[in-house]
């Protein structure tokens, strides 16, 4: 196991260097593109539009309660979508080389992760460019942003094992991802739906993440001992079921592949 992790990490790295190999900035893309996602939506919402939340006193607020669940939600819908197809776009490694299917996935998150938490230290900076206080809170963000990166594993692999059998789930996955989005309270206030669609917050694992993400933004509030036991149950159960499914499928995945 250790020697499958150790070159899980071996992959990562490999695919940190060459995600944009042959551009001209290279890899100062990692951090241009968070970057850029914050400033369209500081300047266009909070500039332009002059969206402001009443409930934080800050020129800048939807722009606070926007950020974090935007960043978290590209990382998650980014794995979840990788992994998708990745059994079948590494067919040939899988069945050539001596080496487990669960490898080149744990290489994905392993560098997904590396860019979310860069993506969220960018974050950070644009809370001290605004004058947004940052408390000892904040160090929640850590734990919760790897189980969200373990959710999203689990839900990928889970598709991953699928789609061999049935193609169209490689078409079709980016369309449920999409509607996930918009049904989840990433750009609009959870109080605009949890009256006339409760359902929607109640049974979206993704909801419970961004609300304490914007909690922590916007409030510096830690998470309730509630809500991590309920996270905790919400990232494992489908981890457990991921790897019950993987260890029943992979041999005959790997006969059709």
């Amino acid at each position: 196991m250790k020697h499958n992790i150790l070159l899980a990490f071996s992959f990562a790295e490999r695919d940190f260097k060459e995600r944009y190999i042959g551009t001209g900035l290279g890899q100062i893309w990692y951090i241009l593109s968070p970057i850029i996602t914050i400033l369209i939506y500081t300047v266009i919402f909070s500039d332009f539009m002059k969206m402001k939340l009443d409930i934080v006193d800050n020129s800048y607020s939807y722009s606070i309660y926007l950020v974090p669940g935007l960043l978290a939600w590209t990382s998650f819908s980014t794995v979840i979508m990788r992994l998708n197809g990745s059994l079948l776009e590494k067919a040939n490694l899988i069945k050539k080389i001596n080496v487990p299917a669960f490898v080149y996935q744990l290489s994905i998150i392993i560098t997904e992760f590396g860019i979310l938490i860069l993506s969220y230290s960018l974050a950070l900076i644009f809370l001290l460019l605004v004058n947004q206080p940052i408390t000892l809170t904040f160090l929640y963000l850590l734990p919760l942003l790897f189980l969200q990166t373990i959710l999203a594993f689990s839900l990928g692999v889970i598709f991953s094992l699928f789609t061999p059998f049935f193609k169209d789930l490689k078409e079709a996955v980016p369309i449920i991802v999409q509607l996930w989005f918009w049904m989840t309270p990433i750009i609009y206030m959870k109080e605009m739906i949890a009256n006339k669609y409760p359902a929607l917050l109640t049974f979206n694992p993704f909801f419970y993440f961004v609300h304490i993400y914007q909690d922590i933004f916007l409030y510096s509030k830690a998470p309730s001992f509630e809500a991590l036991i309920s996270i905790m149950f919400i990232t494992f159960v489908p981890l457990v079921f991921a790897a019950y499914l993987y260890k029943k499928m992979i041999g005959t995945i790997k006969d059709i592949i």
